[in-house]
């Protein structure tokens, strides 16, 4: 009895393959139509024959995304382009060290600026404190 169950199982072994391939198909949303569509457009490059997919929401997005891709390598390359000027002809360190000396040397000649003004303040109140004890 077994044996003959066995036997008529695998003589529809083909059939089986059929139905786990198309609840397969079923189980991912992939309809066998769209199976075969791929696969002729397969046999249609192998014979020269060209096809193209329909314009879609999935198809337009890679291209936004790939655009923008293309877009985003492009501003790369010139800020790294920028980025070597700079590096190469910016402001050499020399000239900053020019401009650090002369902000020094304003600093300073800012500070005894002061301290001379101090000084003659401090002398002019003094000459006025003796000629205010003279008049009295």
């Amino acid at each position: 009895m077994i044996k003959k169950i066995i036997k008529f199982i695998h003589e529809l072994r083909i059939l089986f393959l059929i139905l786990i391939i198309f609840g397969f198909f079923g189980v991912i949303g992939i309809n066998p139509i769209n199976v075969s569509q791929f696969f002729g457009a397969k046999l249609g490059e192998a014979v020269g024959m060209s096809v193209s997919v329909p314009e879609n929401p999935f198809n337009k997005l890679a291209l936004q995304l790939e655009e923008k891709e293309n877009s985003l390598n492009v501003r790369e390359v010139e800020l790294q382009k920028r980025e070597q000027n700079l590096d190469s002809g910016g402001v050499p360190i020399d000239g900053q060290k020019n401009v650090i000396v002369l902000l020094m040397v304003g600093i300073i000649v800012l500070f005894i600026l002061v301290l001379v003004n101090y000084y003659l303040d401090y002398q002019r109140r003094k000459t006025d404190n003796k000629n205010r004890g003279v008049n009295r």
